[in-house]
């Protein structure tokens, strides 16, 4: 009995001291703080190298050509491009060599390297170098020409109406010099129109010319003040019918109407002068010829190249033949001629019935 108690107090030491052992230490607690992770953003795609061209071509198509509208076209100094260039409204370099023709339409073609065929411009300015090269033919027609001393083969006809075009957007040069010589093709067109309507207007309306003809002498501010305000009506008038979508056909009806009574005025004006020019030559001239010959130092007049001049004149002439209009009731009516006078006779005067006593 004594052994039992002996052998479980000795196992009940041995579990005491063991369990100390035996307890797990408790966990060790750690502290983080989250923080985002920034994502690498990833490395720039290496500039990927245009394709290289091939030696000495630039833009080959199939057939060979470059065709531009509206656009630039350039041969860089280098390159070689077999085939025809044509560009319209854009601006064509060529600092390089080309095998073909080059055209340019309503633009502009600047010159520095060789062109074997052709080169043609058609209402566009061309500019060449002192050292290209041309073996074909150089044509320009109603633009400008600046061959510099560059060398030609072949023939140059050079027609230099003087017209250039405006131009618009990304191939287009714009300024003055290139309104101007359009600007002078339009007034000439507009000389043109009022020599076709003078004709028609001395054929069918040739007492109303005669009769603003003979009223142009006289009354000159009176005219004058009623031009302008016919003008300052005029205008007004369009501006109303202009924002009403009714009137705005008419706008146009009126204006056309406007133009032909005052150049009907203004063929009367004409006709006094060549009237006065014919007899001071000692000519008699017929309606149209006095008309004709009194237009021309007023059409010189429009078309001199400085600015104003030439408008204000003509200007100053439409106001005067709108206000003659005016006066004349659209050549219909002349001004009251001066009543005549009649001496009061000296004597009695006696009826035709009544008989002397």
């Amino acid at each position: 009995m004594r052994v039992r108690n002996l052998a479980l107090a000795t196992l009940a030491l041995g579990l005491t001291v063991a369990a100390p052992a035996a307890t797990p230490a408790p966990a060790e607690k750690k502290t983080t703080t989250a923080h985002p992770v920034a994502v690498p953003s990833p490395p720039p795609l290496p500039d990927v190298p245009e394709p290289p061209r091939g030696p000495g071509i630039l833009d080959q198509r199939r057939d060979g050509e470059i065709n531009g509208i509206n656009q630039d076209i350039t041969i860089r100094a280098g390159e070689t491009h077999d085939g025809d260039v044509t560009c319209i409204r854009g601006h064509v370099t060529i600092d390089g060599h080309v095998n073909g023709d080059v055209t340019v339409v309503a633009g502009s073609l600047d010159i520095r390297g060789s062109v074997d065929g052709d080169v043609t411009g058609v209402v566009s300015r061309m500019d060449f170098d002192p050292k290209s090269t041309i073996e074909g033919d150089v044509t320009n027609v109603g633009g400008s020409l600046q061959r510099n001393g560059a060398r030609v083969q072949g023939q140059v006809m050079d027609l230099p109406f003087g017209i250039t075009l405006p131009s618009w957007g990304h191939g287009w040069r714009s300024g003055w010099g290139a309104f101007a010589g359009f600007f002078f093709w339009w007034k000439l067109f507009a000389i043109f129109l009022f020599f076709v309507c003078a004709l028609l207007l001395a054929a069918l309306v040739p007492d109303r010319i005669r009769l603003i003809s003979e009223e142009a002498p006289a009354r000159l501010f009176t005219a004058f003040i009623f031009g302008l305000v016919g003008y300052v009506v005029f205008v007004f008038a369009q501006l109303f019918l202009a924002i009403t979508v009714i009137g705005i056909p008419l706008v146009f009806l009126l204006y056309l109407v406007f133009v032909v009574l005052k150049w009907l005025a203004m063929c009367g004006i004409f006709h006094q002068i060549g009237f006065r020019i014919g007899k001071a030559m000692g000519r008699e001239l017929s309606l149209l010829g006095a008309i004709l010959l009194g237009l021309v130092p007023f059409a010189i007049l429009r078309l001199v190249p400085v600015p104003c001049v030439g408008f204000s004149i003509w200007f100053l002439v439409e106001i005067l033949a709108f206000g003659y209009l005016i006066l004349t009731r659209v050549g219909t009516r002349g001004s009251p001629g001066p009543t005549p006078f009649s001496p009061a006779p000296l004597g009695p005067t006696i009826s035709p019935g009544t008989v002397a006593s």
